[in-house]
């Protein structure tokens, strides 16, 4: 048997409409226009707006293995010169900071704004090794905590978006060539200390963006811009904010650690997910929706799925959660992609929301023992 407790556990530290918790993180934020010159984001700290709200991009180019084929983070995010080692950009003076323990790129000289990753990646990888042909797939996720593939292979040291990917070789000494087809969705965040001022940012020295990296190969390398460089935006402070109210502990109780691989263990319907938003001053019509993320600790290679694991970072179950919206049961992914849950107008100083949630728990079918857990994190994204 082994116990599954503590899926979120709650100890409250509020500010204004921020509220944070140990395994369950909820914020609010406010989104702009795609094509909109100015960004608006919250008065509050924490997670304020969002600064690309749809990132999609692809890239595709052949690579060497890596040298005695060690495993190689051919796939990671940039923010700094393609002549510059990760592991030197992480100091400060290249901007590298935190808020409330969640890693960013600052966005403005007063450091009160920082830009934060929500990208998940397929990178589709093929080569020959004699005549035989081989293929497979890696997935990722890259946010404010770090970043891992679904090999598990852990990150380059002091480098937080620079994920490990096993390098081809079967056993062979001669260099290998892997063709890679890489694709890559999300958002990037913008993260406040509450002390933000409506005013233009400056701009970054360097894109942040993604890209496709030859360990022998001195580049250029493929790569897709998430947000562009030498470029100053407008930002725009709101009064306009909400809070959200969920469950914060899911304890699942004993289960068997005999079931198969995906065996449905059981389901929990512990209280809604509730929704309250106020507008002052300046009231705007915005679209409410729900955005989940988890700790890359957590990441299954699915988007619908959140490991739970021991301490030595093995999974035994995971979870999905259901939101019940308006009659409609809605399955909600753990890669940042809104979920809409409602709107408020501009005419209207309060709008709110509740729906039920559903938790179900699987078996990963590895017959672990012990306790195993995991967590999400929520947000109501207003735009």
């Amino acid at each position: 048997m082994f116990n599954l407790f503590g899926f979120f556990s709650k100890t409250a530290r509020k500010k204004a409409f921020i509220y944070v918790y140990s395994f369950m993180s909820l914020f609010i934020s406010i989104a702009y226009q795609a094509n909109a010159e100015s960004i608006t984001v919250q008065s509050g700290r924490g997670l304020v707006g969002v600064a690309n709200n749809i990132v999609s991009t692809s890239m595709s180019g052949r690579t060497s293995n890596a040298i005695n084929f060690l495993p190689f983070s051919y796939v990671y995010l940039s923010y700094y010169s393609d002549y510059t080692r990760c592991e030197v950009a992480t100091t400060p003076e290249y901007g590298v900071m935190q808020i409330d323990g969640v890693t960013g790129i600052k966005l403005n000289t007063e450091g009160t704004l920082m830009l934060v990753p929500e990208i998940t990646y397929t990178d589709n990888r093929s080569w020959k090794i004699g005549n035989t042909n081989y293929v497979d797939t890696v997935t990722a996720i890259f946010n404010g905590y770090g970043s891992n593939t679904n090999q598990n292979l852990g990150s380059e040291t002091g480098c937080v978006w620079s994920p490990k990917q096993s390098t081809p070789n079967n056993g062979y000494d001669n260099d290998i060539y892997v063709t890679h087809q890489v694709s890559a969705t999300g958002r990037v965040l913008i993260y406040g200390t509450g002390a933000q001022k409506s005013g233009y940012t400056s701009n970054l020295n360097y894109p942040f963006k993604i890209i496709l990296r030859d360990p022998r190969g001195a580049g250029p390398y493929p790569y897709g811009i998430l947000f562009p460089a030498n470029t100053y935006y407008p930002i725009n402070v709101s009064t306009l904010g909400c809070t959200l109210t969920t469950p914060t502990v899911i304890d699942f109780g004993p289960q068997s650690a005999n079931a198969t691989n995906g065996q449905l263990l059981t389901t929990k319907s512990d209280g809604n997910l509730t929704v309250n938003c106020q507008q002052n001053t300046n009231p705007m019509t915005a679209t409410l929706s729900l955005s989940a993320g988890i700790n890359p600790i957590y990441f299954s290679g699915n988007e619908y799925e959140i490991n739970l694991i021991n301490n030595q970072n093995k999974a035994g179950a995971y979870v999905t959660m259901s939101l019940n919206i308006n009659g409609i049961p809605t399955n909600i992914p753990f890669n940042r992609t809104p979920v809409d849950i409602g709107t408020i107008s501009a005419s209207n100083s309060s709008a709110s929301f509740s729906y039920p949630i559903t938790y179900s728990l699987y078996s990963r079918g590895t017959g672990i023992t012990g306790k195993v857990k995991g967590s999400a994190e929520l947000s109501i994204v207003l735009r």
